[in-house]
């Protein structure tokens, strides 16, 4: 019986080295992954963010009155299937009179679309006042293109350059 006592107790330390082990190398991979989902710290141990992406500057629809203002932008279809859209055009009184071209379009999944924007610029707006809108394509994102409209000064009212002497004379 001493033998038998003997294989037990070894088969059992075996099984307890057995688990110990796996028990130690399930610990270690468990610290290994949590260094991995754990943010980044930076020097002074705080976790570090990423950095807000930049805001997206707007379009410009700028003229004179009497002029045409015009800008474009690029549309894609990063969908998996062919998608038919449309461009609205979000803001105020000023803003829901620029024009786009095309107004719908289909596209294929990878396709680019080049949409032109257009805008008769007229007296009512107000010079040098920028008014703001934006452009979306809901069919294929959640975000927006946003654009200025701004009445540029009139030719005959530009500023007068001053000489040395004070005085100012026409530009010619």
């Amino acid at each position: 019986m001493d033998q038998l006592g003997m294989a037990l107790r070894s088969a059992i330390d075996l099984s307890a080295k057995y688990y110990a082990g796996l028990l130690k190398l399930s610990t270690d991979y468990l610290q290994s992954l949590g260094t991995l989902i754990v943010p980044f710290t930076d020097a002074s141990g705080k976790a570090a963010t990423a950095a807000p992406a930049p805001p997206v500057p707007p379009l410009l629809l700028a003229a004179r009155a009497g002029e045409e203002a015009r800008t474009a932008f690029l549309v894609t279809n990063s969908l998996s299937q062919q998608v038919t859209t449309r461009v609205v055009i979000r803001g105020g009184e000023v803003a829901r009179r620029v024009q786009s071209m095309p107004e719908t379009m289909t596209l294929q999944p990878g396709e680019h679309s080049v949409v032109q924007a257009t805008l008769v610029m007229d007296a009512s707006i107000e010079v040098n006042r920028d008014v703001s809108g934006e452009f979306a394509i809901p069919e294929l994102s959640s975000k927006t293109i946003p654009f200025v409209v701004r009445r540029l000064p009139d030719s005959s009212s530009a500023p007068r350059s001053a000489t040395a002497g004070g005085e100012s004379k026409p530009e010619t």
